[in-house]
């Protein structure tokens, strides 16, 4: 999405509180339930409004995208015209453009030790 696309998209949506991670499964639950009982206003309903939690997390997904990846090409771009950033430097850019890595990094510490266990790397 474009800038003025997700900007667009956030006004849109108004004060809608986008879905965290159970969110996200609680929605598609309700879609599923509400494709199941078409007749229930209720279950309408409901599917409805997780849409636009679920749309709100969208739009703030596609925008930590946009900042990760314009965050990459300004360092590609830095390194083509000479200057030396480094993977660490990316990640400070990333932490100052609020994108937190840290749960990935565990995530990929954890396996390298697996890994290294295992004798494949």
């Amino acid at each position: 999405m474009s800038p003025s696309q997700i900007a667009e998209a956030r006004s849109l949506l108004g004060f809608t509180a986008p879905a965290d991670n159970e969110g996200v499964l609680r929605s598609i639950r309700l879609f599923r339930h509400a494709d199941k009982h078409r007749t229930d206003p209720t279950a309408v309903v409901q599917a409805l409004s997780a849409g636009a939690s679920l749309a709100w997390r969208l739009v703030d997904d596609a925008a930590e995208l946009a900042v990760f990846r314009s965050t990459i090409a300004r360092l590609v771009v830095a390194n083509r015209n000479g200057d030396d950033y480094g993977l660490g430097d990316l990640r400070f850019e990333l932490e100052s453009a609020s994108i937190d890595l840290d749960d990935e990094l565990a995530i990929a510490e954890d396996l390298a030790r697996a890994a290294g266990r295992e004798g494949l790397l």
